[in-house]
């Protein structure tokens, strides 16, 4: 029994003085940070419930060329269909689910009913010709809420 121990023992030793059983750990290349700057004139806001729980907040980021609403980590909304983020020239207290989308570019499908997420602006749009941000469900024609630009 003596020699099956001695052998198994020597293989071993063979095995990590070759490097085949010692752990190896790739070099993990340096993480490029990603650049986000605040711009300066449309700062976020807080999220305004109309007719169903909205809250959080969200800032405008830019990332080189492009634009983005960046919605925070405390953001939260109830769950419903068809619910899309929609730029309206209207400010929030004059947004009703009847007017939500009149003049008002759709920027995307809410990806979650909470937490950060974040939506493009489409090149050439300028924030400053919209007064807020809203959460629509277009389906049903039903304001969850917003918050002004």
């Amino acid at each position: 029994m003596s020699y099956y121990k001695s052998a198994t023992a020597a293989i071993l030793v063979a095995l990590a003085g070759a490097g085949v059983c010692a752990p190896s750990f790739a070099q993990a290349a340096p993480v490029q940070p990603v650049s986000i700057e605040r711009v300066q004139d449309l700062p976020g806001g807080d999220f305004v419930k109309k007719s169903k729980k909205l809250k959080g907040s969200y800032e405008v980021v830019q990332r080189g060329a492009k634009t983005f609403i960046v919605f925070s980590d405390d953001f939260r909304a109830a769950n419903g269909p068809d619910l899309k983020i929609f730029l309206s020239p209207k400010s929030v207290s004059a947004a009703t689910g009847k007017n939500a989308t009149e003049g008002a570019l759709n920027i995307g499908k809410l990806k979650s009913t909470k937490g950060v997420q974040e939506y493009e602006v489409p090149a050439g749009v300028n924030l400053a010709d919209y007064g807020s941000v809203l959460v629509h469900c277009e389906a049903y024609s039903v304001l969850w809420g917003g918050s002004n630009l």
